[in-house]
């Protein structure tokens, strides 16, 4: 992990400064982004913040100093569990809540690079934690798959704070 950690440093800084920046925009914005009834700007504003905790959550595990890849693919996917679970529950609240004006496809769009993002992150820490070999490459392309999934997201949502349209 040691010849990894410029690039965790990095994307830890890089995630943990764009999740504040969507705090602040959030926060500033707080009624049109989470209490407008709009469940979809709701769901963008969640989305992307799971998506930069994701990121950081990994960068922090992979910086702990000494951890072994079998370690650290067991640590990653427990604390990554609940949020993989989470991606699949969105994905149901998508398909039920997707309202007559989101066609489809805009809706799977969104969705599809947080999916492969956590689908490479769970792969990548499962194969680890069995000890199937290093898989820091997958591990870093699903982290940077999450990151720019979450700052597109971010940036939809803020369009959609400036400009509401009525679903």
């Amino acid at each position: 992990m040691q010849a990894w950690s410029t690039f965790y440093a990095t994307i830890g800084a890089a995630s943990a400064t764009l999740l504040g920046l969507l705090f602040v925009a959030v926060s500033v914005n707080a009624k049109a982004a989470l209490g407008s009834g709009d469940r979809l700007t709701a769901a963008m504003t969640e989305q992307a913040f799971q998506n930069y905790l994701a990121v950081l959550l990994v960068a922090l595990l992979a910086l702990f100093p000494g951890v072994s890849a079998t370690t650290f693919g067991y640590v990653t996917l427990a604390a990554l569990a609940g949020r993989a679970v989470w991606v699949g529950v969105r994905i149901v609240q998508m398909f039920s809540h997707r309202g007559p004006r989101r066609p489809l496809i805009l809706a799977l769009r969104r969705h599809a690079s947080s999916v492969i993002g956590f689908g490479l992150l769970v792969v990548s820490a499962a194969r680890m934690a069995l000890g199937s070999g290093e898989f820091y490459n997958t591990l870093a392309a699903a982290t940077v798959v999450l990151l720019f999934s979450a700052t597109t997201v971010s940036w939809e949502l803020l369009r959609r704070i400036a400009n509401p349209q009525p679903e």
